[in-house]
């Protein structure tokens, strides 16, 4: 099994810490080491470090060679350009199958919290043996929900295949609070994580299908790796790839889809609030990372790159967070929105902010 850690992303709703030039699985947010890190350390215990690949933005490429070991430098694959997930996992899948064309690979983030890491890895074997056995499905790894939450989207099983395995009757993009609740009710709807298993040549044969422009594009691409017009033809060309999600492109499209659900302590670090509440032990818990002095502060996150005191008085469901050039302040509650303040200050010029 090869295992490819998604880490293009900017995590703009992670912002003023989630930078361009250093964003959010950079940092280091749940533990003393950063989120990419521990997405390594994790994929260590399905696979050996060889097996391991990092996908990530050409402009923070000297950050990624120091945050990755030695063995891990020689697998990184760069992205000129910023064109979605269906653009870099085409480059990926490009990248690998010049090496085996019928790879198993697992794609997977970098900015997940797993505290069950043992049974996430019990079933990622469990996806690799499937697939082995089938070739041609693609299996999602999807999250049993524990409220309706409508942050993501949601899978819906159909027929059971075995005790693990189901096949995927649909996709539904972020639904509604009331659809979101009747998911949750249903109980054979799943929160779809983003982590996928596929076979190489599999998932190139659906580029072929549904995305036929971006797999020419990508085929030019695969031809010059290796050679000495690698970089240059990448640069060239993955600009140019079609912007847009895998899951619109081919996933949602796609027939031979099954599911696994995953029971094992996921959270998707997406937003301030989500970051909250996978370090509260309660929900009323302060999650302080601050030289702080608060009274009558509850259900706050106060989080400070600096060494300036910062004092609270009366708040509640207040998010705080201080950088050395910027102060955030929201309602826990709109932390998801924060990504429209980045999309201000893009209109307004502020790029030094960005």
């Amino acid at each position: 099994m090869k295992i490819v850690i998604r880490a293009g992303g900017v995590g703009t709703r992670l912002w003023p810490i989630s930078r361009q030039n250093k964003p959010k699985q950079l940092h280091a947010l749940l533990s003393n080491k950063t989120m990419l890190q521990e997405a390594i350390e994790l994929s260590m215990r399905a696979t050996a470090i060889e097996n391991i690949y990092i996908s990530g933005n050409q402009d923070y490429e000297n950050i990624l060679r120091k945050d990755l070991g030695a063995v891990l430098e020689n697998n990184l694959i760069l992205e000129p350009a910023r064109r979605e997930t269906a653009a870099a996992i085409g480059l990926e899948a490009v990248y690998l199958s010049q090496k085996d064309n019928q790879a198993v690979i697992a794609s997977l983030g970098s900015d997940h919290a797993i505290k069950n890491k043992k049974e996430f890895v019990r079933l990622l074997k469990l996806a690799v043996k499937t697939i082995n056995k089938h070739p041609q499905h693609i299996i999602c790894l999807g999250i049993k929900p524990t409220c309706p939450d409508i942050g993501y989207g949601y899978i819906e099983l159909g027929k059971k295949l075995s005790p693990e395995i189901f096949s995927v009757v649909s996709f539904h993009e972020k639904p509604p609070q009331k659809l979101a609740q009747q998911f949750l009710q249903a109980g054979n709807f799943l929160w779809n994580a983003n982590m996928f298993v596929w076979r190489v040549d599999t998932i190139l044969k659906l580029y072929e299908k549904f995305l036929p422009k971006m797999y020419q594009q990508l085929m030019l691409i695969k031809k010059s790796i290796g050679t000495k017009k690698e970089r240059e033809t990448i640069n060239k060309v993955y600009p140019k790839l079609e912007k847009i999600a895998i899951d619109y492109a081919i996933i949602e499209k796609a027939k031979n889809i099954l599911a696994i659900p995953a029971d094992i302590g996921w959270n998707d670090i997406g937003d301030w609030a989500r970051l909250k509440d996978e370090l509260a032990a309660t929900e009323e818990d302060n999650v302080i990372k601050a030289e702080h002095v608060g009274l009558d502060t509850k259900n706050c996150l106060v989080y400070s790159e600096t060494k300036k005191l910062i004092t609270t008085l009366g708040l509640e469901n207040i998010i705080i967070v201080e950088t050395e050039d910027a102060l955030l302040v929201c309602d826990k509650y709109r932390s998801a929105d924060i990504k429209k303040i980045v999309e201000e200050l893009k209109k307004r010029k502020k790029n030094k902010y960005l």
